[in-house]
């Protein structure tokens, strides 16, 4: 099939009203500032490098149960649920507890108990549960990732992953409805099926204390050390935070949201649209379906472009948008067939 270049639709220079360029320096082993929709990262170090996860694991816990699970079941509390180590929501045996409710457990007060639990009651057994969360992580694109157990305890296979993977399991669970209303919740109650009163306050306390936080999740292990990820909307833009290693977590993510902030500015580079292709007998009339938008700081220049396909009229897809940034391609979406 023939290309046809339509147009350069688009070049930014920055924004005078930004600070200054500046640098910042993280006392963290890894750590990674990223956008959520683009997945630019806008601050990494060590980033790819592995790491064991602590509770910071149970985010993928959150969003498989959510995906795969009925939140209105209730799970019974067995002799297992009430062995599992660490942190706990101190169920008893034969408590029964929705699903929800465990998640919201998992979450705020990253119950290994609730964790076990859940596994149990969402896929077919414990061991598919584990399946279903590195299933996950594939389908992600979280290539430096292993998932063992639900709860992020340390095993000899371990649970561990990277800053920047995690980043994208953060962004891809954010996308639901119910993992953001879970992880942005700063205490929450509910009962047993016995009625036995469940309270539950978040621990992360930068959610506790600054209202443009969203989420995120703590964890610590003796040999994980302190792991924290954290996200948070403000001008605009949804950024996420996560460090490995970092004994002064809660002012490096501080500091790194101040950063992005008053650095980075998410610009619409385009607007889902029709695309008008004048003076030309085109067989489909082309379609961005949705809105093209990428963070940047001052001086950088970013261009996008519109490719056209002479496809046939049958074809779903007839075209695509590129998007440059300083000569390099960041971006690139599917135009298609507007009916």
């Amino acid at each position: 099939m023939k290309k046809l270049l339509l147009a350069v639709l688009l070049t930014l220079f920055g924004y005078g009203t930004l600070a200054a360029r500046a640098e910042i320096s993280v006392a963290a082993e890894a750590a990674v500032l990223m956008e959520k929709d683009s997945k630019r990262v806008l601050y990494g170090k060590n980033e790819h490098a592995r790491h064991l996860t602590a509770s910071i694991a149970k985010i993928m816990t959150a969003i498989v149960a959510i995906e795969h699970g009925n939140l209105e079941k209730w799970c019974v509390v067995d002799e297992m649920t009430i062995r599992q180590t660490g942190s706990s929501l101190y169920l008893e045996r034969g408590d029964r507890v929705r699903l929800l409710d465990l998640l919201y457990g998992l979450m705020l007060r990253s119950g290994n108990d609730a964790a076990y639990l859940i596994a149990t009651n969402v896929g077919e057994n414990y061991d598919d549960f584990i399946y279903l969360m590195n299933e996950t992580a594939k389908k992600i694109g979280m290539k430096s990732s292993s998932f063992s157990n639900p709860s992020g305890l340390d095993e000899d296979s371990a649970n561990y992953s990277t800053a920047y993977d995690m980043a994208l399991l953060m962004a891809y669970a954010l996308e639901n409805k119910t993992f953001r209303k879970i992880t942005g919740a700063k205490k929450y109650e509910a009962k047993t099926a016995e009625g036995k009163l469940l309270y539950f306050v978040n621990k992360h306390r930068l959610v506790q204390t600054l209202e443009y936080v969203t989420g995120g999740k703590t964890g610590y292990t003796t040999s994980a050390r302190r792991t924290l990820v954290t996200s948070a909307h403000r001008d605009g833009m949804e950024l996420i935070v996560v460090t490995f290693d970092c004994g002064n977590d809660w002012q490096v993510h501080q500091n790194l949201f101040k950063f992005g902030y008053g650095n980075y500015r998410l610009a619409t580079v385009i607007k889902r649209q029709i695309i008008k292709v004048n003076d030309y007998l085109y067989p489909a009339t082309p379609m961005i379906t949705s809105d093209v938008r990428y963070p940047v700081r001052e001086g950088e220049k970013l261009v996008l472009m519109i490719y056209l396909l002479r496809a046939p009229g049958s074809s779903r897809i007839v075209g695509k948008a590129v998007l440059f940034l300083d000569g390099t391609k960041v971006f690139e979406t599917e135009i298609h067939r507007y009916y």
